[in-house]
């Protein structure tokens, strides 16, 4: 609806405000409403008639000239499709790796603006969008057992990885292409801790996260069952490369929650990347579960007094996904291929401590950085690769998950940690 304005107004206006009011602000005001003119429905007539002072024709000058100069930088309403939306698994210093090595050069390169959004992973909130027909995120990064779950239930796009080149295919590391996911990162669950608050011994091996008694105070875990059960069987004991066999049994899942329970009322839960580390800064417990890069990034940058326990440590892989649906799909399509490119990835890494998913990025990695990754020999000594397809196609699988649900409400337990702000 139009805005409508009338002389006769103005004049009625003028006369309620002051008796000069039809002078120079009388003339501004119609001035103004004549430069709107595609935004009301009448544009006013000047009368030639009335008396101007050279004041008045300097300030008609100033704001015509600024009108016509701010119209001609000011874009136009934008009609069409939104920006490209590119969403993160976190916020914190892994958000600002992927700004410095993918957003901020794809929005100079292509000259057009990207909005950012980050959430805690999972499938909710594509599926809500998928389904409801109402999908505002277009590049979303997302756990590889997750997006494989959601590429089964149609939620996402099919990527046709020709778009990467043959020679960027081979590149890759095995699992980190699927049908509709190109892999983008390798990164660590480790255990963290406070440095002062283990000043008689400090925590040498997993088991020891599970040892109140050598290592009191609280504990923090992810909001899981994954990872946490297999770190309870490799802190009972069992080898690595026998955890998924030992967990497809009733004994074995029994072993685990019984590791658990050793720790389970001193256990604060979290959900969001980056709790852990507001968690040991607030000294709220003493040991938690981590990405490394972030943790690494408070050690390295900031001079916080952590640390990180790598015996025992998960890899696990995330990747870029289109939800199906996207207005900007080929964007979308670009952003990952742009993404994809080995000296993007090294950026990325030379921000946050983590492994590019092709093998060719890691000759541009600061050498300085190398020795911090996940992969460096002196931190990979004792490691488990998450077998996602074990949790997507396993029946136990199902029945720990129910399992681990009711667990986490029996008493005793402690309340989520909420950050204060």
């Amino acid at each position: 609806m139009g805005l409508t304005y009338t002389f006769f107004e103005e004049r009625q206006f003028s006369r309620r405000t002051h008796p000069n009011a039809a002078g120079l602000m009388g003339t501004l005001r119609r001035y103004f409403i004549c430069f709107c003119q595609p935004y009301v429905s009448v544009c006013l007539s000047i009368p030639r008639t009335l008396n101007r002072s050279r004041l008045e024709w300097i300030g008609l000058f100033a704001i015509a000239t600024l009108f016509v100069f701010t119209g001609s930088l000011q874009a136009e309403p934008i009609v069409g499709k939104p920006p490209l939306t590119v969403v993160s698994r976190g916020g914190g210093a892994y958000m600002k790796s992927q700004m410095l090595a993918f957003v901020k050069p794809y929005r100079e390169m292509k000259n057009r603006w990207v909005n950012v959004e980050d959430y805690n992973g999972g499938l909710a909130q594509i599926r809500e969008q998928v389904r409801s027909l109402n999908v505002k995120w277009d590049v979303v990064e997302i756990e590889v057992a997750d997006a494989i779950r959601a590429c089964e239930e149609g939620l996402l796009e099919k990527i046709d990885h020709s778009v990467l080149g043959k020679s960027a295919v081979d590149d890759f590391y095995p699992e980190a292409l699927q049908e509709c996911t190109v892999g983008e990162t390798i990164y660590a669950m480790v255990i963290a801790y406070n440095v002062d608050q283990m000043a008689a011994e400090k925590p040498s091996a997993l088991s020891d996260f599970f040892d109140l008694k050598r290592f009191p105070g609280a504990r923090s875990l992810r909001n899981s069952p994954v990872v946490n059960l297999e770190w309870a069987l490799m802190a009972d004991g069992v080898p690595v490369d026998q955890v998924y066999q030992v967990l497809s049994t009733d004994s074995g899942v029994n072993r685990a929650f019984k590791v658990l329970d050793r720790i389970k009322e001193n256990i604060v839960w979290w959900d969001d990347p980056l709790q852990p580390l507001e968690l040991l800064r607030n000294k709220k417990v003493v040991m938690t579960s981590a990405y490394s890069g972030g943790i690494l990034d408070a050690i390295k940058r900031r001079h916080e007094d952590l640390a990180i326990l790598w015996d025992g440590q998960v890899w696990d892989m995330v990747g870029w996904v289109i939800p199906k649906g996207t207005v900007n799909l080929k964007e979308a399509r670009e952003f990952i291929v742009f993404a994809s490119d080995p000296k993007r990835m090294a950026v990325q890494a030379n921000h946050i401590a983590y492994v590019p998913v092709r093998k060719s990025a890691m000759a541009f990695i600061d050498d300085r950085v190398q020795e911090y990754l996940p992969t460096a020999k002196k931190n990979a000594a004792n490691v488990l690769r998450i077998d996602y397809k074990w949790w997507i196609t396993n029946k136990k699988a199902i029945e720990i998950k129910a399992r681990f649900a009711q667990w986490r409400v029996e008493k005793p337990w402690r309340y989520h940690f909420e950050p204060k702000g």
